[in-house]
C-alpha cells in the first residue's frame, strides 16, 4: 500500500490551509503524516504538491515529495484527472490510499486497512463516507422522509443519509489511474467521526476547536 496526500499550496479562501499552525503548533498536514505514520512505513508515503517548498516538510517529517504540474494544482482541472495523474508518478503496482487533511477528526485509517483486506476481492475501492440524519426539504421545500405537523418524525428515526467528503479512499492501482477516488464498485466505509470540510477561514476556526475537544489524539 502506497498512501497519497494531496498537498497543494495555492488555496484561495484558505491561504496556506495545510500548513499553517493549526494545533499546538502541528499543520493539517502534520495530522494527517503522523495519523499515516502509524499504519505505513515513511518511505510509502508521498505527497503531492505544485509548490517546491513543500518538500521541506516531507524532509522534515521523512516522507517523500511527489512534483505535481502546475496545472493540476487548478481548481477547474478535473478532480479525477487530478486523481489519475498523480498516482501515475507512484512508483510500483501497490493499492494506493488516497488521503485529505482537511478532515482531522477522520483516524480510521486502520479499520479502513483491515476492511480492504476483506472486501477488494468485490470491490475496487473503499471510500469513507459520513452517515447523518436531519431534517431536509428538497428544492421544492417537501419533507425528505418525514412529514409536517402530525406526521412529525424523532429525529432519532430520520433515514440515514450519508455524506461524500472525499476524505480517504483507498483503490486498486488500475482504479486510481484511470477512474480516481470513487472507482466502480466501492465499498462504503462508514465514518464514525462528524464530517469536517474545511473550505473556509471559519471551517478552519471551528475545526480547530472540534480538534482541541474531541479528537485528543494520542501523541
Amino acid at each position: 500500500m502506497k498512501a497519497v496526500i494531496p498537498a497543494k499550496n495555492s488555496s484561495s479562501r484558505v491561504p496556506g490551509k495545510n500548513f499553517r499552525a493549526f494545533h499546538e503548533g502541528r499543520s493539517l498536514f502534520d495530522i494527517k503524516v503522523g495519523q499515516l505514520l502509524r499504519h505505513l512505513p515513511p518511505e510509502d508515503i508521498y505527497a503531492s504538491s505544485e509548490d517546491p517548498a513543500v518538500a521541506e516538510h516531507t524532509d522534515r517529517l521523512g516522507i517523500n515529495f511527489l512534483p505535481r504540474e502546475p496545472h493540476l494544482a487548478l481548481n477547474e482541472t478535473p478532480y479525477a484527472h487530478v486523481v489519475n495523474e498523480v498516482c501515475r508518478q507512484v512508483p510500483g503496482d501497490d493499492d494506493i490510499a488516497w488521503c485529505h487533511v482537511t478532515d482531522p477528526m477522520f483516524d480510521d485509517i486502520g479499520a479502513c486497512l483491515k476492511t480492504w483486506e476483506d472486501v477488494r476481492e468485490e470491490h475496487d475501492a473503499l471510500v469513507v463516507v459520513y452517515p447523518f440524519r436531519a431534517y431536509l426539504l428538497d428544492t421544492d421545500h417537501r419533507p425528505m422522509g418525514f412529514g409536517f405537523g402530525p406526521w412529525h418524525t424523532p429525529s432519532q428515526q430520520l433515514p440515514v443519509r450519508y455524506e461524500l467528503g472525499f476524505t480517504f479512499s483507498l483503490l486498486r492501482r488500475s482504479t486510481a489511474v484511470t477512474l480516481g477516488p470513487i472507482g466502480a464498485r466501492p465499498y462504503w466505509f462508514h465514518a464514525r467521526n462528524r464530517l469536517v470540510d474545511i473550505d473556509d477561514e471559519d471551517d478552519f476556526a471551528m475545526a480547530q476547536v472540534m480538534y482541541e475537544r474531541l479528537a485528543r489524539p494520542a501523541q
